[in-house]
């Protein structure tokens, strides 16, 4: 993996599709091998679904689909794209069609866990096929525009919290010759391995937490290569990518350095100032007058101990400017990875008007710790940075006004109900943002709801991608949520010019300096 210490700027893996293929392919060709695109891997199934109900502008999901299906002889692309494709696209007023749900079931393929299948503590657990198939061949469809036409190097960001269909996507991303593979949101301990078997075509588990197990026991989905479509993905060699753990502290870095199964390839260092979900301060909870986490010395990285684990690192958080590198390249980071800056360049998936009412407020001299303050909206239980914009999920009376609903599902707690007379469980998916009925029947708390925004709904309509409502007779889009770093010095320089918009060569260029 020599080629990463040669990586000065890695582009951030932000949102569900911000960090598109467009935006990672620019990024990546502005200083081949210097620059380093990323694509986000999230929800990657839904959102193609919903581009190809608009009519697949530009043609680009057909192009990849038919890559896949012309790489590995299959028909499993034009299947996808002929369900889902809408000549023209659909009616502006039309609801998304319904897109199933990625769940975890029993070997059956029920929702019911039997005492039989408890073999010495471990409960293997299945994933619908489609399902599987489907997360590929996105994966694998994004990573290939993001590389289609030039040398430069391309990452998919993952969170892995989003547990489920990790290992899938992640197996799409490199049949695709993905350069490298950062996941964030938990440790990815054991995950490196996983890699490296992926490369080989081996089977792989992945452990599934479950709420309410018992003493002992463990949850797991298999996944291996040679099962799915007969095998014929397993026909041609791939290259193991790169693979970097995104970590704000120390101990994780030192821990994973050490790990008995496989260390990272190197690590990107998170400070907390950084956009989307961050690591929680260490120690109690402690909130501001707006409830906002509060943070302390601990709670910065002692880079020092991080360089001495010896592996390459990435400084995020507060680097996005040339001064920011060289400050980070000084310190012993081989570079720095950067998200708030490019999410707002003309060729991220964020929504125009979203980023000129952002824009119009930075060149107006808003106060950035009034712009971007940090919540504890997300189901997962980690901070979450969100732009205080009107209209959006940020705002106390859209989120009251929001029916709450969980039709996406792609943060979804999974546990188990109590066991009935035959020794059978249920298991049961459930969010704290989803309804409180259903949330409290599946054995939840209501407080554990407060606040809780629905990010999946949220972060698709920040790309133009939200669901049609109809309430009241009343038609409306689901409200969307924007999430960026703190530190906006960057953006401020880049937009500061008098033109209402800039580009990625613009932002690369802040950082990097002129070629």
């Amino acid at each position: 993996m020599e080629f990463l210490r040669q990586v000065k700027l890695i582009q951030g893996g932000m949102g569900a599709y911000v960090s598109n293929w467009r935006l990672a392919k620019a990024v990546a060709m502005e200083r081949p091998g210097v620059t380093a695109g990323t694509v986000s891997g999230i929800g990657l199934d839904i959102g193609y679904a919903r581009i190809l109900e608009l009519g697949d502008p530009g043609g680009h999901i057909r192009r990849a689909f038919h890559a896949f299906d012309e790489k590995f002889g299959t028909s499993i692309g034009h299947e996808f794209f002929s369900r889902h494709f809408i000549p023209g696209g659909k009616a502006p007023m039309d609801k998304f069609r319904h897109f199933p749900l990625q769940v975890a079931k029993a070997l059956n393929g029920t929702e019911k866990i039997s005492p039989l299948e408890n073999q010495g503590g471990l409960v293997q657990l299945s994933v619908a096929q489609d399902v599987i198939e489907r997360v590929i061949l996105t994966a694998f469809a994004e990573v290939w525009l993001a590389k289609a036409g030039h040398s430069g190097k391309i990452f998919i960001n993952f969170l892995k919290k989003i547990e489920l269909p990790l290992v899938f996507a992640m197996y799409g991303a490199m049949l695709a010759g993905v350069d490298g593979i950062v996941i964030g949101a938990g440790s990815p301990e054991g995950l490196p391995f996983i890699c490296s078997r992926l490369a080989q075509h081996e089977a792989v588990s992945i452990d599934i937490p479950m709420l309410y197990r018992e003493s002992g026991e463990s949850f797991q989905v298999e996944f291996n290569p040679k099962t799915i479509l007969g095998g014929i993905l397993t026909q041609q060699p791939i290259n193991r990518p790169a693979f970097l753990a995104i970590a704000s502290l120390a101990p994780l870095v030192q821990a994973l350095a050490q790990s008995p199964t496989g260390a990272p390839d190197g690590f990107i260092i998170e400070h907390h100032t950084a956009g989307g979900h961050n690591a929680g301060p260490q120690g109690p909870m402690q909130k501001d007058n707006l409830g906002q986490p509060q943070y302390g010395r601990e709670d910065e990285p002692d880079l020092e101990a991080i360089r001495a684990a010896g592996l390459p690192f990435w400084l995020a958080g507060g680097y996005g400017s040339r001064e920011g590198l060289q400050k980070a390249l000084a310190s012993g980071a081989a570079g720095v990875q950067v998200g708030t800056n490019f999410a707002l360049a003309m060729e991220s998936g964020l929504r125009p008007d979203l980023r000129n009412a952002i824009l119009r407020e930075i060149r107006q001299g808003v106060d950035e710790a009034a712009l971007v303050r940090t919540t504890l909206f997300s189901p997962t239980g980690y901070p979450f940075k969100v732009v205080q914009l009107p209209g959006t999920l940020a705002e106390e009376s859209v989120y009251t006004d929001r029916r709450r609903i969980c039709d996406i599902g792609l943060l979804q707690q999974r546990g188990l109900m109590k066991a009935e007379e035959n020794g059978e469980r249920r298991i049961f998916h459930r969010c704290p943002a989803g309804p409180l009925e259903a949330f409290m029947r599946d054995r939840g708390l209501p407080q554990n709801t407060e606040e809780k925004r629905c990010l999946c709904n949220g972060l698709l309509a920040t790309v133009g991608l939200g669901q049609v409502l109809t309430r009241d007779g009343q038609i409306s889009e689901e409200p969307a949520i924007v999430t960026l770093g703190n530190h906006l010095d960057g953006v401020c320089r880049l937009s500061s010019n008098g033109q209402a918009v800039y580009w990625t060569k613009d932002a690369v260029e802040d950082i990097l300096g002129e070629a």
